[in-house]
């Protein structure tokens, strides 16, 4: 009998399924110009365009006139043309077409751009802080979305489990981790780790550069991870962005180095194929994984699932609506 992967046992004081967060839905190449994407945030459908100009747009799934989905519509004049009776939309959310009412509107939700993914916000009130890096130097690339057979959460608390670190990627820690808020609400978490024997190739090379020091800040936004890492010689970027699809977790990637020197795209591609050499390991250890987090005694899961939980649940609010 097959597992319910949405139903997890998340602690006596459950993790929300979807905190009151940016979510990434896409990435940018994803969503061409002209182009219509569409998806579920907590139960709650969308739709994204981009329009002629590059600009991206996001509205409700359904057209507001008789209910059409508008994941089959058309992007004409900076607009989003239903496929049904041709109402149009504009970014805003203004609606016009034959027999509409003057100043009738759909709802609009907040999207943005940024290391090469899309992020979506379905929150009611005020969108939060976009997740951010503390340097603006890096150039990026993105990785090939991946799907595993487990609840999103696990993939977020795997981040920040420091115990795994040891048994799964072959990394002690050289001093006691350190936790703290930042300036935008979000969770942060910073660390040195050194690089042990067994590691594989992309081990090997992360000592070679690093000489055997890693310092390591990663935060938490929610529903998004920036992992910074300082090898010394060389810095780097990650961003993991998770959200729930079916019953299942799909991971969005971005991998950045800074811009410098003529040699920052060879950088920039090995620093993608060290942090995907990373993942599949995770990806490896959690695929199927039925997650729990009480009675748990690593520092990392204990702040990374105490944070979580102070955030809203739109699936709640969603529920009670």
């Amino acid at each position: 009998m097959a597992h319910d992967l949405t139903a997890a046992k998340v602690g006596r004081l459950a993790l929300p399924a979807w905190p009151d967060a940016w979510y990434v839905v896409a990435r940018s190449v994803d969503v061409g110009r002209g182009n219509v994407v569409d998806g579920l945030i907590a139960g709650r459908p969308y739709v994204i365009f981009r329009t002629e100009d590059g600009g991206l747009a996001a509205l409700d799934a359904y057209c507001p006139h008789m209910g059409a989905h508008l994941r089959n519509g058309q992007v004409v004049n900076g607009k989003l043309r239903c496929p049904l009776h041709h109402w149009v939309i504009d970014r805003d959310g203004n609606v016009s077409g034959k027999g509409a009412r003057p100043g009738r509107r759909t709802r609009v939700w907040p999207v943005a751009e940024r290391f090469g993914l899309v992020f979506l916000f379905a929150g009611e009130g005020a969108a939060p802080p976009l997740p951010r890096t503390q340097s603006d130097e890096y150039a990026w690339t993105t990785g090939d979305p991946v799907v595993l057979a487990t609840d999103w959460r696990a993939m977020m608390v795997n981040g920040f489990d420091l115990h795994h670190m040891l048994t799964v990627h072959q990394r002690a820690l050289t001093g006691p981790p350190r936790f703290s808020r930042t300036d935008d609400g979000a969770m942060r978490l910073e660390y040195t780790t050194r690089v042990l024997p067994g590691g594989g190739f992309s081990s090997w090379v992360v000592k070679r550069v690093a000489r055997d020091r890693i310092h390591v800040s990663q935060t938490c936004y929610g529903a998004t991870i920036v992992l910074e890492s300082d090898l010394g010689r060389v810095k780097s970027c990650a961003i993991f962005g998770f959200i729930s699809e079916g019953g299942k977790a799909r991971a969005y990637t971005a991998f950045g180095t800074r811009r410098s020197g003529f040699l920052w795209r060879l950088r920039l591609w090995i620093t993608r194929w060290c942090f995907v050499s990373f993942l599949r390991k995770d990806y490896a250890a959690i695929e199927g994984m039925l997650l729990t987090v009480d009675d748990i005694d690593d520092p990392g899961v204990r702040n990374v699932s105490t944070y979580l939980r102070s955030l809203p649940d739109l699936g709640a609010q969603r529920a009670d609506g």
